[in-house]
């Protein structure tokens, strides 16, 4: 072979011994020296002795070592003389150069040789391919050859493959049975059926099994405590999870091993702990990637994001290279703060990588961080200069287009959308909604309802359904909305809010209060928004008493507690029936400071009701506000002027009775 030439072999004499030519077969292997493989390859093959029963069957294994899997499958079919070794190496061989169908056909191959049995490791190989594809048919077949031979009861490992197997597919009752059925049971067997429970969401079965592996005495290693923090992320489940870290403490694995370690900060970011997560972290000897990229995104998905940019500085400052996750993290940081020039230095870097050609989540990320940074134009940009488009780069740029003044906007980009051949998804369909509700486009709406009746999207996306509600409500169509709303097969706050909303936009208070008892009726408790648009509804009909009662309900049986825009409601109402003693109670109320609305609806209903005195006290609360409040100055002025009418009119016995 050209590429052997000048390569020397070691520790071999001129005419070698099948011992000495053995010995330097598994010096070579343990180097792994794909040089020296080969060269020693081709000098074994000239001197006539690859079909040699054990040097034939070592040179296979060396071949499979080196990942020349063409080259040993040559040599295996040439031999003679296959030994079970030689069985296995190939296998496992093709099993871990990812030829997983080459290794199964290789095994059938095996049954027609009667000399020769499969021995453990090739059933633990074998079945790590069935786990890898997720093929229980042919877990199956194997677990039976296994059962036959008996071999579950000789070899543990292939019993701790077996329930790996199982708990992979997802077959998590039938690992628990095979768990059970082992004569012996390890570590090993038992984190196997807890990363299953763990993999597939059944966190208290995973805990429970470490309680039962516990119980029985065997002590659990990092890999099991690793698969039970990930348990213990789930809601509810921190006081376990920090009963594992003390125990992780006590038998001193913490700052050993950083996919443990990771897994305590990843499982402390979970439940929103993120001082201890960092604390954790900080404790870490040797910080990798992983680590790092489990904090950041643990400060990112909790809002805290100028802590996730930090650590994204510092990650970079030890020498640490951004992976696409730890990019995409960051850049969602830099879009709930705000940080656009953060943003652009990632999109630098993005680009210098060529990562927007390759990665089509780091392009939609970028997207939607220029749209929450508010530069709709820098969105567009990225979002054109992008190679391939999903439907989330388009419904990213639509949310961006459908929150801006200019609805038009978005509707003509959904045109786009579709005339590119791209569907609309629920999410672009409720942006669209929504920018037909901020500009009237009914005729629009009508469309969109019919598409979405067409998809079956009202009976299963209840989103969808309240953002149509929405629509016709907004639009002034109460009579559809309503239609729709008696339509939703579920029918959560927002529904009842956006049907409650359109009734008071019509002015329809009597309706308003009417849906309302029937929303408390269906047990739905109203929030915060439902109650501002009630008391605004019941206050423009001056429906005092009303107003009162769902005010103190608020607090009372639903314990909302009244934010500034339900006292402003409430003070409105007062001051226009001219109950100023209620007003002025109610302004006092207002822990923060009531700002200027509440003054000037206050100047208002002074002016009504000619109370100069209490109209000067809320003059000078204004002017301590904002003393260039031109509007101040001139509600006083007419507050005034109309005293002075007034007193006239009294003098002249003219005055009007109200």
């Amino acid at each position: 072979m050209n590429g052997t030439r000048g390569c020397t072999l070691p520790s071999l004499s001129l005419q070698p011994s099948v011992e000495e030519i053995l010995f330097t077969l598994q010096k070579c292997r343990k180097k792994r020296d794909l040089e020296q493989a080969l060269y020693l390859h081709v000098y074994i093959c000239n001197l006539g002795l690859d079909e040699h029963r054990l040097i034939g069957n070592n040179l296979v294994s060396l071949m499979v070592d080196i990942g020349r899997t063409c080259d040993a499958q040559h040599l295996f079919d040439r031999h003679p003389y296959r030994s079970e070794r030689a069985w296995t190496s190939m296998i496992t061989g093709y099993i871990e150069a990812g030829k997983l169908q080459h290794a199964f056909t290789l095994y059938s191959r095996l049954g027609n040789y009667t000399s020769v049995q499969a021995s453990g490791h090739t059933f633990v190989a074998l079945l790590k391919a069935c786990s890898k594809l997720k093929d229980v048919e042919r877990g199956l077949t194997i677990h039976a050859e296994i059962m036959r031979m008996g071999s579950t009861e000789r070899d543990r490992f292939v019993g701790s493959a077996l329930v790996d197997m199982y708990a992979k597919c997802d077959l998590l009752n039938t690992a628990q049975e095979v768990l059970d059925q082992l004569p012996l049971r390890d570590v090993v067997s038992w984190t196997a059926l807890i990363a299953g429970y763990a993999d597939y969401g059944h966190y208290e079965d995973a805990l429970e099994c470490l309680r039962e592996m516990q119980q029985e005495g065997v002590t659990a290693n990092t890999t099991t405590f690793v698969c039970c923090l990930k348990a213990c992320g789930r809601k509810g489940a921190l006081c376990k999870g920090q009963e594992i870290h003390a125990e992780v403490e006590r038998l001193g694995l913490s700052r050993k091993d950083i996919v443990l370690d990771s897994a305590l900060v990843d499982m402390y970011c979970k439940h929103g702990s993120l001082a201890i997560a960092q604390e954790v972290f900080d404790k870490i000897s040797v910080r990798n990637a992983v680590s790092w990229t489990t904090l950041i995104v643990g400060y990112t998905e909790h809002g805290w994001g100028e802590e996730a940019l930090a650590c994204f500085e510092q990650m970079l400052a030890e020498g640490i290279s951004a992976d696409h996750v730890v990019l995409m993290s960051s850049l969602k940081a830099c879009g709930k703060v705000g940080a656009m020039d953060k943003g652009e230095d990632i999109h630098a870097e993005v680009e210098r990588r060529g990562l927007l050609d390759k990665d089509l989540a780091i392009g939609n990320a970028l997207v939607d961080m220029y749209v929450r940074c508010g530069s709709l134009s820098k969105a567009q940009e990225v979002f054109d200069n992008l190679r391939f488009r999903s439907v989330v780069s388009w419904t990213t740029l639509l949310a961006g287009y459908a929150n801006q003044p200019h609805a038009d906007n978005v509707l003509k980009f959904l045109e786009r959308m579709q005339v590119e051949g791209v569907l609309p998804d629920a999410v672009a369909l409720v942006c669209s909604l929504q920018a037909c509700s901020n500009i009237g486009a009914t005729s629009i709406g009508v469309d969109m309802h019919a598409e979405i009746e067409r998809k079956g999207l009202l009976e299963r996306d209840l989103v969808v359904g309240n953002s149509l509600v929405d629509m016709y409500a907004k639009c002034g169509f109460i009579s559809r909305a309503h239609e729709v709303f008696d339509k939703l097969p579920v029918r959560d706050v927002v529904s009842w809010t956006s049907l409650i909303s359109g009734y008071a936009q019509l002015g329809e208070s009597e309706d308003v209060c009417c849906i309302f008892e029937k929303m408390v009726g269906a047990a739905i408790n109203p929030d915060p928004v439902t109650f501002i648009i009630v008391l605004d509804a019941c206050g423009r009909k001056g429906l005092c008493d009303r107003s009162e009662m769902y005010y103190e309900a608020m607090s009372r049986w639903y314990g909302i507690a009244p934010t500034l825009a339900h006292h402003t409601g409430m003070v409105g109402l007062f001051c226009r029936a001219g109950r100023f003693e209620k007003a002025t109670s109610m302004i006092q109320k207002i822990q923060s400071c009531p700002n200027s609305i509440i003054w000037h609806i206050v100047l208002d209903a002074c002016r009504k009701w000619g109370n100069v005195g209490l109209g000067l006290q809320a003059f000078e609360h204004a002017l301590h506000l904002d003393e260039k409040d031109a509007g101040v100055y001139v509600s006083m002025s007419r507050i005034y002027a109309d005293a002075f009418a007034r007193s006239q009119l009294q003098e002249q016995g003219t005055l009007p009775i109200y």
